[in-house]
């Protein structure tokens, strides 16, 4: 069995941009930060998962694959697990300062949530949402999983 768990993908979008995503239909993305929170309880796990979003976006699947045809990812923060907290992870980005909702709907067609991307002005960091994790699951670690190297200092 492939390793389960929760991720979020961090990206920039360095200049506005307006998408048709999927059944949401068009929508306008302003230039900015956007966090993705999802999870991985398939067969392929978090490497099968993670692998997709690491791809070039041909033929675009779910909502976050038509944002990343603009946007590039920046990181990947992690928490290898058999529970899924994608809700409560999304409840946590929301928390972070300067979070804000910008598409309802996104990434939550099976979730209770009004969203799974958040956007921020300036970069959110892995320590800030690191904070609210370990205060309400203290057992957890996030990892730093990925790093675009050519996007450090930005």
């Amino acid at each position: 069995m492939s390793e389960t768990g929760n991720y979020v993908l961090l990206l920039h979008l360095p200049t506005n941009a307006t998408l048709t995503v999927g059944k949401l239909g068009t929508v306008d993305f302003p230039a900015g930060w956007y966090s993705y929170v999802g999870s991985a309880f398939g067969s392929g796990g978090l490497v099968g998962r993670l692998k997709h979003h690491l791809q070039p976006v041909e033929h675009p699947h779910w909502h976050i694959d038509y944002l990343r045809q603009a946007a590039e990812l920046q990181e990947i923060w992690l928490s290898p697990g058999t529970v899924s907290h994608e809700r409560e992870w999304a409840d946590l980005m929301l928390a972070i300062p300067g979070a804000t909702i910008l598409v309802e709907g996104f990434g939550a067609s099976d979730s209770d949530r009004e969203t799974h991307l958040f956007y921020f002005d300036v970069r959110p960091s892995l320590e800030d949402f690191t904070v609210g994790v370990r205060a309400r699951f203290p057992e957890t670690k996030v990892l730093r999983a990925y790093t675009n190297e050519a996007a450090i200092g930005e």
